[in-house]
This record gives structure tokens, sequence and C-alpha cells, in this order.
């Protein structure tokens, strides 16, 4: 028990540590009909190997008020890959003009290559600075490699049980 203990805390720091973290945005998105414009935003990241990769997605507004802009899916792809994000905070367009919403990518390992962030909305709002940020967290190397060490201590430690 204390080895499992032990390796579930160091996988919990583990993946923790992050490099830096990417960041896209768009706060340029205009409605110029009164009626909502549609907008699709493609985003290109490169991994050069499998990485572990969370996320998360706000809609904002850089003129201090409340953002008019309606997300309706936000997905990142690669060539036979897709993952979906899951929306956190949501607004109901057909009763309010304004809102706030996020969205989440839960930790998921990708594969290497070059992968699309691709962010589909609506905005209605008739002058620039409503939009969103993306924040994509990827962990260090070395506490990867922590994580893969303490995932094989706890599988010793879970043989070494069976066998006493």
């Amino acid at each position: 028990m204390k080895a499992l203990f032990a390796a579930v805390a160091a996988l919990a720091l583990a993946t923790s540590a992050s490099a830096a973290p990417l960041n896209f945005s768009n706060y340029g998105h205009q409605d110029l009909t009164g009626f909502g414009t549609d907008f699709t935003d493609v985003y290109t990241l490169d991994l050069d190997g499998s990485t572990w990769l969370s996320g998360l997605l706000g809609t904002g507004s850089l003129l201090n008020g409340v953002p008019a802009i309606d997300i309706r899916s936000v997905t990142l792809r690669q060539v036979g890959s897709e993952t979906d994000w899951i929306q956190t905070l949501a607004v109901d367009w057909n009763v309010a003009d304004t809102g706030f919403e996020s969205w989440a990518l839960t930790p998921t390992l990708l594969g290497a290559g070059q992968w699309q962030l691709e962010v589909v909305g609506t905005s209605y709002y008739d002058k620039a600075g409503h939009g969103y940020s993306v924040d994509l967290e990827l962990p260090e190397p070395a506490s990867a490699a922590l994580a893969v060490l303490a995932l094989a201590g706890a599988g010793l430690a879970s043989v070494r049980r069976r066998k006493a």
C-alpha cells in the first residue's frame, strides 16, 4: 500500500509539472450583419514525439465587457485521429446575447506529428475585441519520465505483493 501511495504521489507531481504553455487566441471576430457571423479558426502544432496534452479555452473581451461570442466546438485533429474538447461553461444563446464560455481538454496522449486545433463558433458583436484564448499544457520531458517510473514502481510493488 505504501508503494502504491508513493507511486500515485510521484505520478501527481510528475503530471503537474509542465513546460511553458502554448497559447492561441483571436479577439478580432466581428459581426457586421447583425445576425451572427460564423467562423472557423485553425491552428497548427507540431509534436516531436508522443506526449500528454491538456488545455483550456475561455471566451473574453478586450473591451472589459461580457463577450458576445459562441464557441460551438473545439477539436484537435491529426490524420486518423480526432479529440473533441468538452464544454465546461455554457451560455443559452436563445435567452442571452452575451456570456462567458469555457472548454477543456482533459489530459490526452497524442502521437507525434502535426496536429490541428480547430475552433468553430459565431460572433455576435459588431466591434473587434471579442474572442477567445486557448492555453495548452505540454509536460516537461523529465516529468513524463518520472510518471513512467512511478507507474513501473507501482507495477513492481503489485507483483511483489502477489508473490508474498
